[in-house]
């Protein structure tokens, strides 16, 4: 009996050995015994990962494991392409380091100002495709690692879904359309009918004024409030309790296109696109990046 319950133990063993998953005995085979290079660890960690949850993934030649959840349609990006993505960035223990999502806002990037993995990475998906990637340490942020939430040698996972992508010379008219919309949009929640210039400013004048109007060589006079579109105000010469006068050469485009619409004495609204103001660097902690913004302008005098 006991020898027949031994072989019993042996059979069931040999039947659990068989039913392990192919990808699981192949991980185990490409583990490397006593590595010496933080890729070979690197490899370990991942394999060890993906065995212990039993997953399935791909790998690239350069150490890169991913599995694709949407492939997408149509043609994938490359490295000249800036693309769109919302993804999701976390440790192998589960912390989540950084979140498009958690943001609720998709990010834009040129391919070649992320890391070497995500170099890599995007271009295995195409529009509107997802994946997730486990990318070596060696790919992501090295020795260094970034900040406090990635420590040196950190083996990162991303999910991503791209968006978008398109080419670099794209971007300007593509932030235009967006920059319309939303200056379309807010003004017909406002029910304001506004005029619009040729480079996509869109004013309305309170105040006629008088006599003739500046020029971009003029020296202007004003009393002026911005804000973004949400309300909140950035700067006013009205809450100072005094007036500014500068050349309208040293100021945004958006305003040397904007001032010239008034005559001495007038008053306007005036919604310029953020191409026209700070573009995607934004202006210290007031202005995010690719804000529209709206400028009231008193046009006191000029010379």
């Amino acid at each position: 009996m006991k020898k027949l319950h031994f072989l019993f133990i042996l059979l069931l063993g040999v039947f659990f050995s068989n039913c392990t998953p192919k990808f699981i005995k192949q991980y185990k085979k490409e583990m490397i015994e006593n590595p010496s290079t933080q890729a070979e660890k690197d490899q370990n960690i991942i394999l060890e990962y993906l065995t212990n949850n039993s997953l399935n993934f791909e790998s690239t030649e350069s150490g890169i494991y991913y599995s694709i959840e949407k492939q997408g349609e149509g043609e994938h990006p490359t490295e000249k392409h800036v693309v769109e993505t919302h993804y999701k960035g976390t440790l192998l223990d589960g912390k989540v380091f950084d979140s498009s999502y958690d943001r609720g806002e998709p990010i834009e990037f040129p391919l070649t100002a992320v890391i070497k993995g995500w170099q890599e990475a995007i271009p295995l998906l195409k529009k509107g495709g997802k994946g997730t990637f486990i990318i070596p340490s060696s790919l992501a942020y090295g020795t260094r690692g970034a900040g406090r939430d990635i420590p040196p040698n950190s083996v990162l996972i991303f999910d991503v879904e791209l968006l978008d992508f398109y080419a670099p010379e794209e971007k300007a008219n593509r932030q235009a359309k967006k920059d319309d919309d939303l200056i379309l949009n807010h003004l017909s929640s406002k029910g304001i009918e506004a005029q619009k210039t040729e480079s996509g400013i869109y004013y309305t004048i309170e105040k006629e004024g008088a006599g003739t109007s500046p020029n971009l060589t003029s020296t202007v006079t004003v009393h002026y409030e911005g804000s973004l579109l949400n309300g909140q105000i950035f700067d006013s010469s009205y809450k100072r309790g005094e007036s500014i006068e500068f050349p309208l050469t040293n100021v945004i485009v958006g305003w040397q296109q904007a001032v010239p619409l008034l005559k001495k004495g007038g008053k306007g609204t005036f919604y310029i696109p953020s191409g026209l103001a700070y573009g995607s660097r934004g202006a210290g902690g007031a202005i995010p990046p690719n804000a529209v913004l709206i400028f009231v302008v008193e046009l006191l005098d000029f010379k």
